[in-house]
């Protein structure tokens, strides 16, 4: 897929589609992800036509009972640590995005072209994971821990399509960075073995969960047994990159 992308940057820098090749009559495109099947993300994107420079998107995106993107990656940096990798092996998390964007084209001959795209985004999500941590019985214990949270946020996105034929094209979003509301995440969680922890066991185990580092991102635990509370807090970011979706016009 990788190297697909690739060729369609390079395809569309040097081969831009001649006014003579450019579709007449197409207003309306419906869009599927295809590189987000990859990561368990299936995307439609509706796609109206307003002018020759112009065009406005709706997209909806799910992520049902995924595992965390780059899980073998987490798996790598977390090699020595068998708690970290329980986390990451056991993460699942359900999202629901919708995004609406605004498209300029720059060649004036919407929908084909290179384009630039304002968006607004709203994400809804629900997290599930082991928690588990060994304190000084040798005993392992096992929090699952659940989190739900929305947020709201807003970007720009370059981008590139190409009509193939009359009805058929290629979407590539190219590069879209966005940033928006503070996301305040609760995970809560029940240890079952709570009683046999000694007050040494449950300062550590609070300094571990507050200990957790994500970039821009502060941790706060609340230990009110049996429950183990987390509550994440930070920016909702990220940035839309490398997705290539088949389109159809009409």
């Amino acid at each position: 897929m990788k190297k697909l992308l690739f060729s369609l940057i390079v395809f569309g820098f040097l081969f831009p589609q001649s006014k003579t090749n450019a579709q007449v009559g197409t207003k309306t495109l419906v869009k599927f992800n295809l590189s987000g099947i990859a990561i368990k993300n299936y995307t439609l994107q509706f796609e109206r036509v307003l002018t020759p420079h112009s065009s406005i998107t709706l997209s909806a995106g799910v992520s049902p009972n995924a595992p965390l993107p780059f899980r073998q990656a987490l798996l790598d940096q977390y090699a020595d640590n068998e708690d970290g990798k329980r986390a990451i092996e056991t993460t699942l998390f359900t999202k629901y995005i919708g995004t609406i964007e605004y498209r300029f084209y720059f060649a004036g001959r919407a929908p084909s072209g290179w384009y630039i795209a304002p968006f607004a985004r709203y994400l809804n999500i629900d997290i599930s994971q082991d928690y588990t941590y060994t304190p000084s019985d040798g005993i392992l214990h096992k929090a699952r821990l659940n989190a739900k949270f929305d947020a709201y946020g807003g970007g720009i996105l370059l981008g590139r399509q190409w009509m193939l034929g009359k009805h058929v094209g290629l979407d590539l979003w190219l590069l879209g960075p966005f940033i928006g509301t503070n996301i305040g995440a609760e995970f809560v969680g029940e240890d079952p073995l709570w009683r046999t922890l000694k007050p040494a066991d449950v300062v550590k185990l609070k300094s571990d969960i507050e200990g957790t580092q994500l970039p821009g991102y502060t941790t706060t635990a609340t230990l009110a047994f049996p429950l183990i509370t987390a509550k994440l807090d930070g920016p909702y970011y990220g940035v839309r990159a490398f997705g290539l979706a088949l389109s159809y016009g009409f």
